[in-house]
């Protein structure tokens, strides 16, 4: 008979605060797999077939025909997390050496879930979709979408009480990875967001990614952008209809019908498409005006449904969304796994990036407090747009110290987008500048590309 909550839950607490690793896997470890229902030839240990050091102490498997789901580091129990209060248990866990080996932060050497999730090291046979560290007193969820690696959940504190979340992450690592959602977003206006969010994703779709844009920006930039056209009338209103019916299969049929696809050549005959969900003008701007009978509350959880629904179709989703704090721009952040935030050499728009860098802790505490999962939005940092040519060191000087004014806590990218006609013709003919394939901008927009999301790129806040 399989284990239970309660068999966990009982074995846990009859262990001592000071455990080691092996007694752990002995004597817990087996409990937690069979409540999520693991059978034996699911669980392995040894390398990952890559470099010295590279072991961490289980691999998960769906089939063992596939790369593995789930990468395991367990670390030992200790008196002093054993002692650590579950309020600030997080901010206490990052100080210490303990929770940093587990992740990989100390390593000189390859034993965290920062090298296990690593792309650059781990050949793809073996090569997870989550990390997940254990050592009887916190855990952590970890995921890898190509080459990003970043939290998909805070650090938490083990307790009787969060034993069912813990065994629900796990269960959660098992299932169908669905898209990486990201929003390019700032809160000051003319620092090509729209520009961004198309071409970034027309320069994933050409490495073969599946990608959907969705449009909620009641100016309708994106749409336009891509000669889009509005497939179904009152799309949103007639979707929320159905999820308010928990009619969830009708909604997402809905939506399906309401995306278009674009199909683009390159200039070297190549071909690409990207997936439009376009949403009329009119019904943006009522759907952000106050309701007694439909509050802002309402209205976000919606969102979040929608592109939910969505997002197990594709590889990456990108959503376009106004500047202003609203409504739709809080649901769509709500509905993210990461925020890239543009920016230009313009300290205005610096300061407004470092405002979302404080508002995405902010949101995520609050899903914290809500017991929501995946715990999100995380922050992918800085991308600089609209770049002169020359910057030289003064106005460089500049950035670099208005940054650490604003103790901005993401990484600015190498990747400087620069400013080029190309882009503006592209935006003339409502097509991605990727279409032209020796553009500098091109090659720009792809290293980007590389640089974010398909390269090694380890985020943390």
């Amino acid at each position: 008979m399989g284990s239970n909550l309660t068999d966990v839950i009982n074995r846990w607490a009859s262990l001592p605060s000071n455990y080691s690793e092996a007694a752990l896997g002995m004597n817990l470890m087996p409990l937690i797999w069979d409540a999520i229902g693991l059978n034996f030839n699911q669980i392995t240990t040894g390398n990952l077939g890559a470099g010295a050091g590279l072991k961490p102490d289980y691999l998960i498997y769906n089939k063992l025909n596939e790369p593995p789901r789930i990468v395991v580091e367990i670390k030992k129990r200790t008196q002093l997390f054993y002692d650590a209060q579950e309020q600030g248990f997080s901010d206490f866990c990052q100080q210490q050496k303990l929770y940093k080996d587990a992740i990989g932060y100390n390593s000189t050497g390859n034993n965290g879930i920062k090298q296990y999730l690593d792309n650059t090291k781990v050949p793809l046979d073996y090569l997870a979709a989550y990390g997940w560290v254990f050592n009887g007193d916190f855990f952590q969820v970890w995921r890898r979408v190509d080459g990003l690696v970043f939290p998909l959940t805070p650090v938490l504190k083990v307790t009787a009480a969060n034993f069912s979340k813990l065994l629900h992450q796990l269960e959660y690592c098992l299932t169908p990875q669905r898209a990486l959602v990201t929003a390019i977003w700032n809160q000051k206006g003319g620092v090509a967001k729209t520009t961004n969010t198309i071409n970034l994703g027309a320069a994933l779709a050409t490495e073969g990614k599946k990608v959907l844009l969705i449009d909620l920006d009641p100016q309708t930039d994106l749409t336009r952008g891509l000669k889009a056209r509005i497939i179904v009338k009152d799309c949103l209103h007639k979707c929320i209809d159905k999820l308010q019916l928990k009619d969830y299969k009708s909604a997402k049929d809905i939506l399906i019908s309401a995306v278009q696809v674009r199909k683009f050549k390159t200039t070297d005959s190549q071909h690409f498409s990207l997936s439009v969900l376009p949403i009329e003008e009119n019904e943006l701007k009522n759907f952000k005006k106050e309701s007694v009978d439909f509050p802002d509350r309402l209205k976000r959880s919606f969102i979040e449904k929608m592109i939910k629904l969505l997002s197990d179709d594709y590889h990456y989703v990108f959503i376009d969304a106004s500047p202003t704090i609203d409504v739709l721009s809080v649901g769509m952040l709500a509905s993210c796994d990461t925020v890239l935030i543009p920016v230009d050499f313009d300290k205005k728009s610096l300061h407004h990036a470092g405002g979302v860098d404080k508002f995405i802790p902010r949101l995520r505490n609050a899903r914290v407090e809500k017991g929501e999962f995946p715990v999100a939005p995380w922050n992918l940092g800085l991308v600089f747009s609209n770049c002169p040519a020359e910057k030289g060191n003064i106005l460089q000087n500049h950035i670099n110290e208005t940054i650490k004014e604003l103790k901005f806590t993401g990484k600015p990218y190498k990747t400087e987008l620069k400013i080029y006609a190309q882009t503006k013709v592209a935006e003339f003919s409502q097509v991605p500048v990727i279409c032209w394939h020796k553009s500098p901008i091109t090659k720009l927009y792809k290293n980007l590309a590389r640089e974010v999301f398909l390269n090694h790129n380890f985020i943390d806040n």
